[in-house]
């Protein structure tokens, strides 16, 4: 009897390690099976959605029907991801052009059945060359009214960083920024005022290292630039925001493209406009899960502001004429308050020309 109760319970047992050995097995498969499918984190798949519903983020549809208060957009080609670089020379106008993008972005759409042209979403700014002035957006806001200034720059945020590494620190928590302090609103722009800002203390510090003995340098640490580039471009993949990066033109490109002339790019591996790229594909990267390795930051647009340039005067003026007539000719050309830029889309050889209108009251812009 005991030897039949033993096979028994050696029966039991092969059963049993069978039975194991069949859900090990299966679980192995399943899990090999779930791997073969596609993954797409809610964070990114949101972005997808982003992308597809708000084909033109800055871009507005403006009511006929209704008074209308909206200011122009200046490119009916954005989208959502688009970066552009501002680049200009002092006094160009870079910062105010920045304040147009902003208003298009935190100013409500309608509000009283007034049609406003903004967007209701939140704008980042970096200010790291210390230009980003408040006052002077609070300023261009109250024309609409106390309200509408209060209501849209709740949804301004601006930062201030010292240098590439506090930029790139930040830029990296600002996902969890925006889950914790501001989730009721989308991050529709986000801008760096200016890219250029360190550029003087990093060339002096990359110098400086260059001629240190080193077994082995990280070029990240040489050119900390890098590490912004890449927070922008994980940003890019995963919130879909508008990126505007302004940024100094210091010198003349040595050749023009047709009848203007741009400036060289002094930052190294800062992205560089390309007229033979396709601009209008979206990147695989917004539509799957954000890839373990640097991204490239893409360039979509690029818009060079040029100061008011005196024309030359006749050789036989004199001088004190030619100080005079120059006094006269700043001083209209301030009260107008026009500025010119030029406007390449990557993807594209037309160059498109704009004009920047600054009033103490607004600041329009008109292209052609």
């Amino acid at each position: 009897m005991q030897q039949v109760a033993l096979i028994g319970i050696f029966q039991q047992v092969r059963l049993h390690q069978s039975a194991t050995r069949l859900t090990f097995h299966f679980r192995a498969w399943m899990t090999s099976l779930l791997n073969e499918i596609p993954r797409e984190s809610l964070q990114n798949l949101l972005s997808s959605v982003r992308v597809h519903r708000d084909a033109s983020p800055l871009g507005h549809h403006r009511d006929t029907s209704a008074e209308s208060c909206a200011p122009a957009p200046l490119l009916s080609s954005l989208n959502r991801g688009d970066v552009i670089e501002i680049q200009g020379p002092a006094s160009s106008g870079k910062t105010h052009l920045l304040y147009h993008f902003v208003l298009l972005c935190i100013a409500p759409s309608r509000q009283m059945s007034i049609d406003f042209g903004g967007n209701g979403l939140a704008a980042v700014v970096y200010d790291t060359d210390a230009s980003f002035d408040v006052t002077r957006l609070h300023q261009l806001l109250l024309t609409h009214g106390t309200t509408f200034a209060e209501e849209s720059l709740r949804r301004l945020h601006v930062f201030r960083p010292t240098s590439f590494l506090q930029l790139a620190t930040s830029l990296l928590h600002l996902p969890v920024y925006h889950k914790v302090s501001i989730p009721e609103h989308e991050i529709g722009l986000l801008a760096v005022d200016s890219m250029s800002a360190f550029y003087w203390t990093d060339r002096f510090i990359a110098e400086q290292m260059r001629n240190v003995p080193q077994r082995e340098t990280d070029p990240s640490s040489v050119n900390p630039l890098q590490h912004v580039l890449t927070a922008l471009g994980r940003l890019r993949l995963s919130h879909a925001p508008f990126i505007i990066l302004t940024n100094w033109g210091l010198n003349l490109a040595s050749r023009s493209t047709g009848p203007v002339t741009f400036y060289k790019q002094h930052l190294h591996s800062f992205p560089v406009y390309s007229e033979h790229h396709d601009a209008s594909a979206l990147p695989s990267s917004m539509t799957g899960d954000l890839p373990p390795t640097p991204v490239p930051l893409p360039l979509t647009h690029h818009i060079t502001l040029f100061p008011v340039s005196i024309p030359p005067f006749a050789p036989e003026i004199s001088l004190r004429d030619a100080v005079q007539k120059e006094v006269e000719y700043r001083k209209s050309m301030v009260q107008k308050g026009e500025i010119t830029g030029f406007v390449r889309t990557t993807g594209r050889q037309e160059i498109t020309r704009l004009t920047l209108c600054i009033t103490p009251e607004n600041v329009h812009v008109k292209h052609s």
